[in-house]
């Protein structure tokens, strides 16, 4: 088993032999006082981009199962076929989804749409210095990542990172997946945190997941693995304990609300900076009413309440960012700025984040860059 885990981790001086960089002259980055320059100020236009891309899916410890290269891939998997919305169905790879070209067009365009701030899914495109079973064939070294930090920094994009502690995006954590809540899971958890905060250089944001952990995302697993009641708030607080020991301060994707409005308003912690997510156009009267008959279903409709969710965090005087997105409509990334400049309490706001849900791969590429381009448009729009 240790034999199969283990990987061609990239060194400083391959990536380096790789990787575009900016003139040194342009690097803007760096850290003051021991923390990274926050390069978004205090308003952020972000874009969420994969550089790891295991959040979906199961780990099989069947070496055969597990496509290790692109090549193996096509080998393995002759029948993927590309969905309709031109992505591929989530599969577990052993090998890093990610084409640089494709990652540095992104966040080049980016700067040239105004964006401010990059959020990078890291997962398993870090290779952890506390767990090197981890990584995959092609994790980035941490000099490797920070060559790449400094990149971005270069171009004035704010790099946040996101790891999805969430039971059901979390098979980036391979094994300790499948041992959730136990003292080796907390441990473990600590330890990436603390990994990903140095590499980062004490990042303002640490995005923390924890998003649809409900029987509708787990159902199709080979393993399903849910938390809820008091576990879901422990194994939380934990993670949000580990994040603000380094300085930062804890996101998390908002969905939980749906869950049980009332509890989630009671227990969560008004440090964590709230990102609720909707990516439809409707913005209605009736679209914005709450309905409690949703609440503490398991299954997608629990989904119902999430554009009444940011009113409702307003209300009880959450900082938020919200999160839009072209994955179901392009009208949306317009209508959500629109929404929230028009209807939430601009002491709460703190910026916006589109999320393409693609990963940075020539053939998911489109969407990726049409999604940053719609969000540049709708800065201008409204800023």
């Amino acid at each position: 088993m240790e034999s199969y885990w283990s990987c061609n981790v990239m060194n400083r001086r391959e990536f380096l032999g790789n990787a575009v960089l900016v003139g040194a002259g342009t690097v803007i980055g760096g850290c003051v006082g021991g923390r990274t320059t926050a390069l978004a100020g205090d308003f952020a236009w972000g874009c969420l981009l994969h550089v790891g891309a295991n959040m979906w899916g199961d780990w099989t410890f069947d070496g055969k199962r597990i496509p290790v290269s692109p090549e193996d891939e096509r080998v393995k998997w002759p029948d993927l076929k590309l969905s309709a919305k031109g992505v591929l169905p989530s599969i577990t790879r052993g090998y890093l989804r990610l084409e640089r070209p494709v990652f540095h067009e992104c966040t080049d365009l980016m700067r040239g749409e105004g964006l401010n701030l990059v959020m990078l899914d890291v997962g398993e495109s870090l290779a952890f210095p506390s767990h090197p079973e981890l990584a995959v064939a092609g994790s980035w070294s941490p000099d490797a990542y920070r060559v790449e930090l400094e990149r971005l920094r270069g171009l004035g994009l704010e790099p946040v990172p996101k790891l999805n502690f969430s039971a059901g995006h979390d098979q980036w954590l391979k094994q300790y997946h499948y041992v959730t809540s136990t003292k080796k899971y907390y441990e473990v958890v600590a330890d990436v945190i603390r990994d990903t905060c140095e590499v980062f250089g004490s990042p303002r944001y640490f995005h923390l997941g924890f998003d649809e952990e409900i029987v509708a995302a787990v159902a199709g697993r080979q393993v399903a693995v849910m938390r809820q009641g008091e576990l879901w708030w422990h194994d939380f607080f934990h993670a949000v304990r580990e994040v603000e020991r380094h300085g930062a301060q804890a996101m998390l994707w908002s969905d939980k609300i749906c869950g049980g409005r009332e509890e989630f308003l009671k227990r969560m912690s008004k440090g964590v900076l709230q990102v609720p997510w909707y990516y439809g156009k409707d913005f209605s009267d009736e679209k914005l009413k709450w309905d409690p008959k949703f609440e503490q279903s398991q299954k997608w409709d629990i989904q119902r309440n999430l554009a009444s969710a940011i009113l409702e965090l307003d209300k009880a005087g959450f900082d938020m960012m919200p999160c839009t997105s072209n994955w179901e409509c392009p009208e949306a990334t317009e209508a959500m700025v629109g929404f929230c400049r028009a209807r939430v309490d601009p002491r709460h706001l703190k910026g916006f984040l589109t999320a393409p849900w693609a990963d940075c791969y020539t053939e998911e590429k489109p969407k990726l860059l049409a999604g940053i381009r719609l969000l540049g448009a709708a800065k201008r729009k409204f800023s």
